[in-house]
């Protein structure tokens, strides 16, 4: 039995057709769109071909720095006697490797060249129940770590000493290649530029008025003096000369001397300073207006020394020059004989009491500010 086709159903299936095909039309249209603008996103503009010049290439791509080289580190393990007897060596180093497979390599022996880039690593067992593991890298100080291995088995205590030794090792490279903060010296201050400066060298020259009293023959001289001295470590070493003249009754007398000091410089303060010492000196002496010298008769001219001990008192008056005070007491060595001219018998001899003014300038040696 034929059955009759449905008419109104047909007839909007017809309808319905050209709908979709229209709509996947639509779509086809939609995604070529979509493909258009990718491929113009990627192929450049007719403008920036033509900006470009024929044969240019462009600017070239940026070169990235090359990372530092970094020198590899070569770890040395050594173990006493006493902790070898509780740690397989062997084993030790297998499972160090692996666990400094990205960090360091593990040497087959514990020594090797000097030079290298190495960590050293020492395990000691101080206790029973105590081993220590010492690790260094280069010159570095030793850093230090105890564990208990009381109760552990040989393989437990060789894995937890090469999980610590491995820490420790990379806790090191870390530090050996943490940047160094520069170091800014700080200047010295006043007063240690002065105390540094009283240990340098100095060439002094120094002149003014001296005056000695003689006792035994109530004699007084005075005249000027001249000094040169060199300062090394505190110790100053002076030659000097003077000529002093005095009246002697009814003849005059004249001591030129010429000697050597030394002497030894206590700072009070920046500018004040005692100094202690001695001095020697040979003269020439001349007597005028008398009979005879050294029971020499018609003789004037002859020679005498004195040494003594000296005193001195200097402050600062202003930038290298200092004025000083000195006392000088001492002794004549070489007594005089003379005869005046009435025949008398006198002499030049016992003790020296000197006193003296003078005004020294300094150059002190290149590193003072004084």
């Amino acid at each position: 039995m034929r059955t009759k086709p449905n008419l109104p159903l047909l007839e909007s299936l017809r309808h319905l057709r050209p709908r979709a095909a229209y709509r996947r039309r639509s779509v086809t249209h939609v995604a070529l769109a979509l493909g258009l603008t990718a491929v113009q996103g990627l192929v450049p503009s007719p403008v920036a071909f033509a900006a470009t010049p024929p044969g240019h290439q462009g600017p070239p791509p940026p070169r990235l720095a090359a990372p530092p080289a970094v020198r590899p580190i070569e770890v040395r393990v050594a173990l006493s006697s006493v902790a070898a007897g509780t740690l397989s060596e062997v084993r030790l180093r297998r499972l160090l490797d692996i666990e400094l497979t990205d960090t360091a390599q593990v040497a087959a022996t514990a020594t090797g060249p000097l030079d290298e880039h190495a960590a050293y690593v020492w395990i000691e067992r101080p206790t029973e129940a105590r081993l220590e593991i010492q690790v260094r890298i280069d010159a570095r100080p030793v850093v230090r770590r105890g564990i208990s291995i009381s109760g552990l088995t040989a393989d437990v205590a060789a894995r937890l000493v090469a999980i610590t030794t491995s820490e420790m090792i990379r806790a090191e490279i870390r530090r050996a290649r943490a940047p160094r903060r520069a170091v800014t010296p700080r200047a010295p201050t006043a007063e240690e530029l002065e105390l540094a400066a009283r240990d340098h060298d100095a060439l002094s020259l120094g002149a003014g008025p001296h005056a000695a009293w003689l006792p035994a023959s109530s004699t007084l001289l005075a005249g000027p003096g001249l000094a040169v001295g060199l300062r090394r470590s505190r110790v100053e070493q002076v030659l000097f000369a003077r000529w002093l003249a005095s009246p002697v009754g009814d003849s005059t007398m004249r001591w030129l001397e010429a000697g050597l000091a030394a002497d030894y410089r206590i700072w009070i303060h920046p500018a004040l300073r005692i100094t202690l010492g001695a001095s020697a000196a040979a003269a020439s002496v001349r007597l005028s207006n008398v009979t005879a010298v050294d029971d020499l008769p018609g003789e004037q001219d002859t020679w005498s020394a004195r040494a003594g001990a000296q005193i001195s008192v200097d402050t600062r008056i202003g930038g290298p020059l200092w004025l000083g005070m000195h006392l000088e007491p001492g002794a004549v060595l070489r007594a005089v004989p003379f005869r005046n001219a009435a025949g008398n018998r006198d002499e030049i001899a016992g003790a020296w009491l000197g006193l003296g003014f003078s005004l020294t300038a300094e150059a002190v040696s290149s590193g003072s500010t004084r």
